[in-house]
């Protein structure tokens, strides 16, 4: 197989330059590499996703810090 990835990556303010990696599978009628495959994309982001919710207070939401005891926001206590 001869084909590239079909991704535009932006490399100024004004210009695109199609991705220079070989493409590895196909998307929607598109090739892909690797790190521009929109499924590997929305996994990444679903795990940078859940990982942030996971230092967050359960009751609000707030983002703790890994010092603190209690929730600034609500004053649960950290942990549940």
């Amino acid at each position: 197989m001869d084909e590239r990835c079909s991704a535009k990556i932006p490399f100024d303010t004004w210009h695109d330059a199609q991705c220079s990696k070989p493409a590895v599978v196909e998307r929607n009628g598109k090739w892909y590499c690797k790190i521009h495959d929109p499924e590997y994309i929305k996994t990444k982001e679903a795990k940078r996703e859940a990982e942030y919710k996971s230092k967050c207070c359960v009751t609000c939401g707030w983002r703790l810090e890994s010092h603190w005891r209690y929730c600034p926001g609500c004053g649960t206590k950290k942990g549940g």
